[in-house]
Formats: C-alpha cells, structure tokens, sequence
C-alpha cells in the first residue's frame, strides 16, 4: 500500500501517567474562591480540537494550558516560561512519552499555586517542569501553549466543556443537576482516567466488536485503536502507513484509515478516521495501566456538548452542529509547523512521497509566504489545515520561499482514503 500519509493528530500521546512517590504538601486543591458561587464558565481556545484554558501560576503572567483528561499531575513544558517556581531543582524524574526517542527529564516543583478566570484557585499543589520542551507544542499548534491541566480539575467539579461556544463550565458537584435533553453514559475512572465500556466498532462492514476506550480530551485525533488487545480489531483497506503525530518522546508512526462505525449509546458516527500506532506503540501512547482497546479524541468529543462527572463516574453527552460534519484530513500530503517570535514563519516539516505536494515540487524546509493569497497574520496553521481538508480536486496555489528564491507551486488535493 501507499505510504501516502498525513498526519492525524498535530498532538498525540499527551497523556502521561505520572506514578513518582513525590513530596507533596497539599494546601488545598482548585476551589471556587467564592464559597456562595456554585458555577463558573471560562473561554477557551479550540486549536486543532483541543481545549486550551488561561492559567496563571504563584501570581505570574497568564500563560495557556490544554485540558487533558490524561493527565494526572500539571506539567509545565519549560521552566523558562515562569520565574519563581519554587524548589524546581530539588528533584529530577525520568518520564516515558509517546514516540520513538525514549524518556526524557523532568523536575518536581512543589508550593504551585494555580489561578483560573472568575476565581477557580489552587495552592500548595505539585507540578512537573520538563528540562526541555520536548513537546514544541507552540511549533505544531501555532499558538503558544506553556502546560497542560487535568485530573486536578476534573476531580474537583463537574466540568462541561461546549466546543461550539468555546467555552468550559466548572460546576460545583453538589449542586450540579443534569438536563434531560443530555444523554447520560456510564464511564470508569481508572489510574484517574476515564474510560467508557461498550462501545460499537464496525472496523469494517462485517465486523462489529465491543471495545473499552479512554476518553481524551488531550489528543486532538478522532480515534485511535489498538490492533493487538483484540484480533477483531485490524487495519482495513484503503490505509496509509507512515507518520501518524508526535508526543512527548518523539514521532509515533503506525497506520490511519477509516472505521466504517463509531457507535456511543444511540450516537453514530459514520467513517471515523482512525489511527493504528505500530505494535509495540500503543502502551507508549496509551499511558495507562488499565486495559483498553484504545482511545476517543477531540475529532469525536467536539461534536457534542460534553459533561464530565468523575465523582459517580458518569459523561452526558448532548450532539451540536458538529455531529454531522464528514471526517476529513489533510489531502496534500504535507505537515508545516510555526516558527519565529510571533510563529509568524511557516516551514514544511514533512512532505510525504507521491503525495500533491510532492509532486509540485514542495520540499521539507521551504518556507511558505501564502497559500491562496493568505499570509500570516491571516493564515494560520489551524486555516492551513482547514484549506487542505476542503475536498478532493480542490486547487492550491502557494508561494514558498527557498535558499533565496521565491517559487509559485499549484496542486489539487488528492483522497486516499
């Protein structure tokens, strides 16, 4: 088969599963400043399905954090993003993430205190600072992004999360009362992950098996599987093989291709792109000691308004306008990422062989000026994307910019799959 590919997800593998024995000192964990408040409702950014929050940490500057239902303790990507953490240097640990470069380094910093619009506070928690940033996160979603929160929210409040009014609600548990136009679904919180059980997947249209998969509002893909937990579970025809996103060790590679059905309680989602990591692979990308087939990304979580309930281990699910929308991809088989001090420089990261791009001649390393007349700041990565998932015969005229030379390239996307 072709190895014409493109990426899934800009970030997969977020996940991680921190299980270090770490110092803590717990002052108290994010609360509502405000004891008569009962709800708060905080904007988000959507970038490349997912949910980024303004945070500040001990009084700083406001940085950008993805929620991420994978996540147990907070990480912060560099330490260079704040002054002032206390004790950063006090304990270093080794973490294994998603990709092929094994594990890298982070240091505990304890005494973090977490500050979130209309007053959702914490004090006293731990954090994990990374000695790098290995995950470039401001490159592949062209936006900057310093960290990432999760179960210390989700287990705290009753967090809804509306995609399509970009904004999430945190509800103080005892006084949360669900809608009844929401569908209620029963999940398990394992390892302080979520998961839901009995989920329908036609791989293909013969093939129909129950699956349990983990809920991740930190990958931005739509579905990934895992071929080894289940032999009904194999990758069908058409497939592309080869890059499929990066996390927080390296590039992960494997297989994408389309599932003929998704189906949650009476939700069915038709033509789910799917992604395949390589055996061996998926524990790396999973991050999570209990078992499963795989997981559920923003690809799917965005189509509806999402409630989740770790304390009776409960997700409502209510479908928006996104419910219907085709799953599509990037058809001209090339990634860019975003670079500079405003990421205002794009530059291919990634040509695929035989794919569009390459064969208009489009290199690794060229640097895009415009691509249908659009510059920054009114092409971004996120329209880039969207430009390159149109539809098929669709034509792209760009202008790149190599060792000096300025060259004008057109192609028409291409579907594989």
């Amino acid at each position: 088969m072709s190895n014409f590919v493109r990426t899934v997800c800009l970030i997969i593998g977020l996940s991680l599963t921190i299980s270090p024995v770490m110092a803590q000192v717990f002052h108290r964990g994010f609360h509502m400043t405000n004891n008569r408040t009962k709800r708060v409702s905080i904007p988000f950014e959507l970038q490349s399905n997912l949910v980024i929050i303004p945070v500040r940490i001990n009084d700083g500057e406001e940085l950008k954090f993805i929620l991420d239902t994978g996540v147990r303790t907070a990480i912060l990507t560099s330490g260079l993003y704040v002054e002032g953490v206390p004790d950063v240097n006090d304990r270093m640990i080794s973490l294994m993430g998603a990709g092929n470069e094994g594990e890298v380094s982070a240091y505990v910093s304890n005494g973090i205190s977490f500050d979130l619009p209309e007053g959702v506070a914490a004090e006293g928690n731990a954090m994990l600072v990374l000695k790098e940033d290995y995950l470039r996160l401001d490159s592949y979603l062209g936006t900057r992004v310093h960290g990432i929160l999760g179960y210390e929210i989700f287990s705290r409040f009753v967090v809804e999360i509306d995609y399509m009014r970009q904004q999430i609600v945190l509800h103080k548990p005892e006084y949360f009362r669900p809608r009844r136009r929401f569908t209620k679904i029963p999940i398990s919180i394992e390892d302080t992950k979520p998961y839901i059980d009995g989920v329908k997947l036609s791989v293909n249209d013969s093939t129909k098996v129950d699956v349990k998969l983990m809920i991740d509002t930190g990958a931005s893909h739509s579905l990934m599987l895992n071929t080894a937990s289940n032999d009904s579970i194999t990758v069908p025809d058409p497939h592309l093989s080869g890059y499929l996103g990066r996390g927080l060790s390296g590039d992960i590679f494997g297989h994408m291709a389309r599932v003929s059905e998704l189906s949650i309680k009476e939700f069915t989602l038709n033509g789910v792109i799917s992604s395949f990591p390589e055996e061996g692979e998926f524990l790396q990308v999973a991050h999570s000691r209990a078992e499963h087939n795989g997981n559920i990304g923003g690809s799917v979580l965005k189509r509806f308004r999402v409630i989740f309930d770790y304390a009776n281990e409960t997700m409502y699910l209510h479908k928006n306008r996104y419910y219907r929308k085709p799953f599509d991809y990037n058809m001209s088989g090339m990634e860019l990422i975003a670079v500079g001090p405003l990421l205002e420089t794009f530059l291919v990261s990634k040509v695929i062989k035989n794919s569009p791009a390459q064969e208009a001649g489009i290199q690794e390393g060229d640097m895009v000026i415009s691509v249908n007349g659009l510059r920054f700041p009114e092409l971004n990565l996120g329209l880039f994307s969207t430009i390159m998932s149109r539809r098929p015969g669709k034509r792209v005229r760009m202008k790149i910019y190599r060792n000096g030379i300025m060259f004008k390239k057109k192609f028409r996307l291409e579907r594989i799959l």
